[in-house]
């Protein structure tokens, strides 16, 4: 496997582990974006200006930017935080290792 997807991947593994902090309380309390938000602005692989900007009026922010390519975000229906993918991904490197 590639350096860069095992950065990639391990990025990934930073973040669910971030987001499941959160979703391994009881629904009640993953359910409280506020708190949440709490929680993942004191950790420093999330990108708290970026996700402030984006968020403009929403607040709490139901969508977090990490500092790497991922972020989490609220799911309404399911009341769990999943991750998303905000930057680009260089195809082009999975070759070059």
């Amino acid at each position: 496997m590639s350096t860069y997807l095992d950065d990639l991947w391990n990025d990934l593994e930073k973040t669910w582990d971030l987001a499941m902090e959160i979703n391994d309380l009881p629904e009640a309390e993953r359910s409280d974006v506020a708190a949440a938000w709490e929680k993942f602005k004191a950790s420093e692989l999330v990108d708290t200006g970026r996700t402030e900007q984006e968020a403009q009026s929403q607040t709490p922010p139901q969508k977090v930017f990490c500092t790497n390519i991922y972020g989490i975000q609220y799911n309404t229906e399911t009341k769990y935080w999943i991750p998303f993918r905000h930057g680009d991904i260089d195809l082009a490197k999975f070759t070059e290792d």
